[in-house]
């Protein structure tokens, strides 16, 4: 029994929703997609004609460009809503000091 495939990586282009073309790989081996967002497809899949059988860890996988689409708008939804503010030690002193003389 096997736990894992040989996958056969090569360049396609994917027509999408909203007019969106997509250039990223997919593997003839079985018909799945990687998001271009999330791993560096110059190094999985560099040829469109050359099938490559580079080993992709941590991938997100997909089983149709509609799926990668969404996912896709995903990703710039996250960018949107994961603004983080970061505090500085010195500010979050400055912060309790100032709680602290509030409650004396």
């Amino acid at each position: 029994m096997s736990y894992g495939w040989e996958a056969k990586w090569v360049r396609r282009k994917f027509k999408m929703a909203e007019g969106v073309e997509i250039e990223t790989c997919y593997d003839i081996t079985s018909s799945l997609i990687l998001c271009p967002l999330c791993i560096n497809i110059s190094k999985v899949c560099p040829s469109t004609s050359e099938p490559s059988t580079t080993l992709v860890s941590s991938a997100t996988y997909f089983f149709s460009p509609e799926d990668l689409f969404h996912h896709m708008r995903a990703h710039a939804r996250m960018s949107e809503w994961g603004k983080a503010y970061v505090i500085s030690e010195e500010e979050e002193e400055s912060a309790e000091e100032e709680e602290e003389d509030l409650a004396a």
